[in-house]
């Protein structure tokens, strides 16, 4: 005993001298810290997922409009033959992607699936924080046109809301964003060439019942856009994406729908939203018990317009696609009591041949090309 407390002594007057030395020896902790930084940069220069030729499926968000500090909200990048392709830009989004060191000069298109909110509320700092980090061209960004023809709600100015699809919305960011362009062009021109800049906004064309139409195709990196039923946040779209014989399908918010099944058909992963009704049937009863009725009606309203996590199984396992990750998770999952009466039925609703997953911010599933493998990875 007495010999292992002469170590321990000596272990930690070690240590305090050490300690002692770079506390007190600024040259110190210069070299420390320059060298931390040198290969964290170094590190993040060259992300895996950007080097091995595999269809990559990142997803940056997981949350939605409902508060949580754990997730951001609606984000995925596609990551494929050189190319990014980040699909919606939720509030909180941007600053995962930077964490997992997303080189943001890669990022050059953004597939919105509507026009909600937390679909698109970091779309300016996406596009100018691409721009800062070396993208020169112009950041495309594609989406759902104005909702169809509807009753239209006009304010007390006159203004009617309802009017914009992707196209308008993206020169509304642009607008906004357009002073801080300014005063970074004007700090360092030769770094940030104006065209980098540049938003430009397209509207999909709305396409038939059970039909697809292609968004992208680079480098045999291919995305085609679906319908499915977010009403009334109408049109809304899902995506396809294939690359070297593997795919994945993107869900966006949508009720169960049967364009869900069909598209699904062949793919290796379906990323899809999920609500849980019992979840948020139970927090809309505790908003009512706390003299909060208008909230407790609001979140019974979002219930309609959703999928529950058994939905969600049963079109994975009809489309029998080996891998099913729940995203855009509704009510916040706070605990792992939640996690598992989120998930209840929604496992033997897989049936024995495949999985299910939540997702988390930073988790990257990757599907090596010509391979039936599936890998996941939480890089946060």
């Amino acid at each position: 005993m007495r010999y292992l407390a002469v170590v321990f002594s000596a272990v930690a007057a070690l240590f305090i001298a050490v300690f002692l030395l770079i506390y007190f020896m600024p040259g110190m902790q210069d070299r420390i810290i320059q060298g931390g930084m040198s290969r964290q940069i170094a590190r993040a220069a060259s992300p895996s997922y950007m080097e091995n030729d595999a269809l990559h499926i990142l997803i940056c968000g997981t949350g939605s409009p409902m508060p949580d500090l754990t997730r951001a909200n609606a984000c995925a990048a596609v990551i494929a033959g050189g190319h990014v392709v980040v699909i919606d830009t939720g509030p909180g989004s941007w600053s995962k992607l930077a964490a997992v060191n997303m080189p943001a000069a890669k990022v050059d298109t953004v597939l919105l699936t509507h026009l909600h909110s937390d679909h698109i509320g970091d779309l300016g700092e996406l596009a100018t924080q691409s721009w800062l980090g070396g993208r020169t061209v112009p950041l495309e960004v594609f989406g759902p046109p104005a909702p169809d023809g509807k009753e239209r709600t006009t304010d007390a100015e006159g203004e009617t809301f309802g009017t914009s699809g992707t196209e308008q919305v993206v020169k509304g960011f642009a607008q906004a964003y357009n002073a801080d362009a300014a005063f970074r062009i004007a700090q360092g021109h030769e770094l940030v060439p104006a065209e980098g800049a540049r938003m430009i906004g397209h509207d999909i064309p709305k396409p038939e019942p059970g039909e697809a139409v292609t968004v992208y195709d680079k480098d045999g990196l291919k995305i085609e856009a679906f319908l499915v039923n977010h009403d009334p946040a109408e049109p809304a779209y899902g995506y396809r994406i294939d690359y070297g014989g593997r795919a994945a399908v993107i869900s966006g918010d949508t009720a169960k729908v049967r364009n869900m099944v069909t598209f699904s058909k062949g793919a290796d992963v379906l990323v899809h939203e999920a609500l849980s009704n019992t979840l948020v049937g139970m927090l809309a009863s505790a908003l009512d018990a706390n003299g909060n009725e208008r909230a407790g009606t609001m979140a019974r309203q979002i219930m309609s317009y959703h999928t529950t996590p058994i939905e969600a199984a049963d079109i994975a396992e009809e489309a029998e696609v080996p891998l099913l990750v729940l995203t855009h998770l509704v009510p916040p999952l706070r605990n792992a009591l939640m996690r598992r009466m989120f998930l209840a039925g929604a496992k033997e609703a897989r049936g024995p041949g495949g999985d299910i997953m939540l997702a988390k911010d930073g988790l990257l599933i990757t599907l090596p090309k010509d391979s039936k493998d599936i890998t996941t990875k939480n890089l946060l």
